[in-house]
């Protein structure tokens, strides 16, 4: 079970690593001048949306008795 639980928490750990990356690459197109405001707005949402979908997973994973494994 201890395995189980550490593959989970890797699982999640990386998603969430691999969103924060895609909002700093966001911010750093944006400062460029590669991307609209608008367009930065929205992907900024869409990874603060995904960033707490995927903590709200994490937590439910660590704490629930029925391990949740959602990709």
């Amino acid at each position: 079970m201890i395995i189980f639980e550490s593959i989970g928490l890797i699982i999640y750990l990386i998603l969430i690593a691999i969103i924060i990356a895609r909002q700093i690459k966001v911010s750093q197109k944006f400062k460029a001048n590669k991307i609209t405001e608008e367009k930065h707005q929205t992907l900024m949402k869409q990874n603060t949306i995904l960033l707490i979908i995927v903590g709200v997973l994490l937590l439910l994973f660590l704490y629930t008795p029925f391990k949740i494994l959602i990709f």
